[in-house]
């Protein structure tokens, strides 16, 4: 009787033990479920990460509180409250840890909640994006405290004060009558119990032993598959053991009676005593083949028989009870999976499927009922690739309780197409005695391979061109630590690791003390560029670099670490010094010339001015730099040089000459526009050049009249009269007026040379000239063609009359009176030929040489007329 009250209590605490461990399995399917769905969801922020927590208050049956946790430990959604969101950080926690470093789901060793401090337990999975990588994980929380934490299980009695209670391996309480003895040490309240601690180093049974406040008890320990924890159960031996104790006086006190009497009464007492026990024990095997169980017809007794058969009776309910809810959340699973957003497949002890989910359907082309019950690596497994899963199958077996493989792995799978492509399994085996299964949650991972493809080539691309450019190019993160180097820095440090070194550490202190507020500008999100000196230690001491730290932000805007390029610009520097030298000297040679000399870009700002515009327009040579030459000069001098600016840039060497006044000064300037071309061709700028030619201009304009004057008479010359005539003719068809020219000379004028020398001849021709000016107006032209030969340009004459008197006036003014040179006077006459011109109603080339005939023609009649008279022709007589 005493083994078989011992037997019953471990099988009952079996029993329980292994409830729980299917509590922690449905618990971990669940959370499992929930992060799948979480990945799928793929929350664009917080607040849509909340609400989706929200959204699944069905889990409130199983956790009293579910939060999503992000990599730093980083409280980001809470299922009870929000307030805790962005003020709680779980880093330091050894749950969070060990999820992170391990990948998987955990359960924590008991702990106080820094919330609200009750006792608790965590359990934790994490969540993976498309790639494979870490993002979040889930935290789900038990309250030791709460009736929901043991379910129906809480109310399970061993005897009338006997009781349940849970330690981990660590001697911690995790359940217990007293909540006060929670989260203690089993040794906190002094004293010590062999069995508990032989329970601690790994018994497993039922064991009598005598507890630290003196009750002698029947224990039961049992270990649970999914934890560390231990199920344990104390049935005073009083209790226990009292029928048993009842039954041993009786037989004694019989036998000292009447040993023969008293043994049939005994063996009848016995019997009695014992039939209940005998119905109990076939009632109970009885129950094992039925779906139902149907309570005992029979009333308990009042005695340790009856208090079995009540349990037993309250367990069966409490058994059907969680069968009943078992049902329902395999239901409820079945139907999360059927829509969850990888493959979920179960399979038994012989590699049979159990559960074929639709994305299973989707993903291998096989419905759910063409593989039910049929082995899976007929169907998804390649044939070169049966054997290894024979092999992985029989692993998977073991022996003992609990979990037997929890693991992620890529392999490739067969389509009922026949075609292979890669898959990640997500696959846990679990042993319960008789019962074996094993879960795989499968994901096509094609995608995801192709995009790695291309995320290698593109890192190799990156790789290739990070190592050919000409400079030193590194990524340092957070924490100061080189994450990549190329191939320039490499050589730099020959036998060296960079990777996961400290820029200090690859450095140098000295180097280091240089750059150290940079990289922490960097690191504060700010785009940087310096020039740095080389290196001693690498042999680069003569040499100067610009370096740049660009700062690289993750989507959320938090900087990860930042980029480094590293040129070497030795050559520039040398280059630079060299061209501030060069431009030291012609900036030294330019504000010496006495001219403007200017640089205009491609916006025609000036890039370079020289002292001269100072001393030209009292400007300051540094106040012009990026200003427009518009700006500068104004919009009157700017206007007259724009085209020829716009010939420069289209590249053409223009020369011009402008002509302004200059407060009250007249000013020539001779400007040079040069284009400055690159070696594409294409225009980069040009250089200007302005000289003041003011003083070369007069003289230019001086003798430019000069060569239209006759020096003798001043009057206008031949060349002066060539230029003239065109003009007049011009204004004539403009206006419709007349025009008369006159072709005149002086009467005789050989003899007066040969008679009173050319001397008194030059003097006739001077006044013979003035009264030529006396006799016209202002307006019209007098000229000496050659010796005595003069023309008179009359314009708008009012007709033929009014022409022929001006004639006769200068025939009058010429005679009259003579010449007279000290003692001597010279009687002087002229002869005059007009041409009178009054319509342009027709185009008529060569008119002024036409004129000049016409008017020799009636000077040569006026001379045949006998001289001193004048002979006018018109535009309709002929030259014969």
């Amino acid at each position: 009787m005493k083994t078989a009250i011992a037997e019953e209590q471990f099988a009952r605490i079996t029993a329980i033990a292994n409830a729980m461990d299917q509590k922690f399995i449905s618990r971990r399917v669940l959370l499992k479920s929930f992060a799948d769905g979480l990945e799928a969801y793929k929350p664009a922020n917080d607040l849509a990460l909340q609400a989706f927590v929200s959204q699944h208050s069905a889990l409130k049956a199983f956790f009293d509180n579910i939060s999503i946790v992000d990599m730093r430990g980083e409280l980001t959604a809470n299922f009870n409250s929000t307030s805790a969101i962005g003020r709680l950080n779980l880093s330091d926690r050894e749950y969070f840890r060990d999820t992170v470093r391990t990948g998987k789901g955990v359960i924590s060793q008991p702990l106080r909640n820094r919330a609200n401090g009750l006792p608790q337990v965590i359990m934790t999975e994490p969540v993976f994006d498309q790639a494979g990588r870490m993002v979040s994980l889930i935290t789900a929380q038990i309250n030791l405290n709460e009736p929901n934490f043991l379910g129906e299980l809480a109310d399970v009695k061993f005897g009338k004060t006997g009781y349940m209670f849970i330690t981990n391996t660590e001697g911690i309480v995790i359940s217990s009558p007293r909540k006060s003895r929670i989260l203690k040490h089993t040794d906190d309240e002094g004293g010590s119990n062999p069995v508990t601690a032989r329970s601690l180093a790994g018994f497993e049974g039922t064991a009598e032993g005598v507890n630290r406040v003196g009750v002698h008890g029947l224990y039961a320990f049992k270990q649970l598959g999914q934890t560390n924890w231990i199920m344990g159960a104390i049935y005073p031996r009083d209790e226990a053991f009292a029928q048993i104790e009842t039954i041993e006086q009786i037989v004694w006190v019989g036998l000292a009676l009447l040993a023969t009497l008293v043994g049939i009464v005994s063996l009848l007492l016995t019997q009695r005593q014992l039939l209940p026990l005998a119905l109990l024990h076939q009632h109970m095997l009885a129950s094992v083949g039925k779906g139902t169980y149907q309570p005992m017809l029979e009333r308990a007794s009042p005695d340790e028989i009856g208090d079995l058969q009540r349990t037993f009776e309250q367990l069966m309910v409490q058994y059907g009870e969680a069968e009943r809810r078992l049902a329902e959340n395999r239901d409820h699973l079945r139907s999360i999976l059927a829509h969850a957003g990888d493959a979920f497949v179960s399979l038994d002890a012989e590699g049979r499927v159990t559960e074929w989910n639709h994305q299973a359907e989707l993903i291998f082309g096989w419905k759910r009922e063409e593989v039910l019950s049929k082995l899976v690596d007929q169907f998804i497994i390649p044939p070169a690739m049966r054997e290894r899963h024979a092999q992985g199958m029989q692993s998977f077996q073991g022996t003992g309780l609990g979990p037997l493989v929890d693991a992620r792995v890529e392999i490739e799978a067969l389509h009922r197409t026949g075609r292979t492509f890669p898959i990640e399994i997500s696959v846990g085996a679990l042993r319960a005695g008789d019962h074996f299964v094993a879960n795989a949650f499968i994901r096509d991972i094609s995608e995801r391979r192709e995009a790695a493809e291309r995320i290698a080539a593109g890192e190799r691309f990156v790789r290739g061109i990070a190592d050919n450019v000409p400079a030193l190019v590194s990524y340092i993160d957070r924490d100061e630590k080189y994450t990549f180097a190329n191939a320039h820095i490499m050589r730099r440090h020959p036998g060296e690791t960079l990777v996961g070194r400290t820029v200090e550490a690859v450095r140098g202190p000295n180097i280091y003390g240089l750059i150290g507020p940079w990289i922490r500008r960097a690191l504060a999100g700010e785009s940087v560029t310096f020039v740095n000196p080389g290196s001693e230690a690498v042999g680069t001491a003569d040499l100067v670099y610009e370096v740049s730290y660009i700062p690289d932000r993750g989507t959320d805007g938090t900087v990860n670490g930042f980029y480094s390029l590293s040129i070497d610009i030795t050559e520039r520097k040398r280059a630079e010094e060299a061209l501030l030298a060069s431009e030291k000297r012609f900036r030294s040679v330019t504000d010496n010339m006495p001219a403007l000399v200017s640089y205009l870009d491609t916006d025609e700002r000036f890039a370079f001015a020289n002292a001269a515009f100072k001393d030209w327009f009292g400007m300051n040579p540094e106040e012009m730099i990026g200003k427009t030459l518009r700006e500068v000069v104004g919009d009157v001098v700017y206007e007259p040089r724009a085209p020829m600016l716009a010939r420069a840039y289209a590249g053409e060497r223009v020369e011009f000459d402008t002509h302004r006044v200059v407060d009250g000064v007249p000013r020539d300037v001779h400007s040079i526009y040069v284009p400055d071309l690159g070696g594409d061709g294409v225009c980069q700028g040009v250089f200007a050049l302005s000289l003041n030619i003011t003083s070369l201009k007069n003289i230019e304009r001086e003798l430019a009249a000069q060569a239209r004057v006759d020096t003798l008479t001043l009057l206008p010359n031949r060349l002066a009269l060539n230029e003239a005539l065109p003009k007049s003719i011009a204004r004539a068809k403009r206006t419709g007026s007349p025009l008369a020219l006159m072709f005149l000379d002086v009467d005789h004028f050989k003899s007066i040379n040969d008679t009173f020398g050319h001397a008194v001849g030059d003097q006739v021709l001077v006044e013979f000239a003035r009264r030529l000016r006396d006799g016209v107006r202002v307006t019209d032209t007098v000229a000496r063609l050659a010796g005595d030969e003069f023309v008179v340009l009359l314009e708008s004459p009012l007709d033929e009359a009014g022409a022929a008197q001006v004639a006769q006036k200068i025939v009058a003014l010429v005679g009259d009176p003579l010449f007279s040179f000290k003692s001597l006077e010279i009687r002087v006459t002229t002869s005059v030929g007009v041409a009178f011109h009054a319509s342009f109603d027709r185009d008529e080339p060569g008119l002024g040489e036409h004129l000049m005939q016409r008017a020799d023609l009636a000077l040569y009649r006026a001379k045949a007329a006998g001289r001193n008279g004048f002979v006018l022709v018109n535009s309709k007589e002929q030259e014969g």
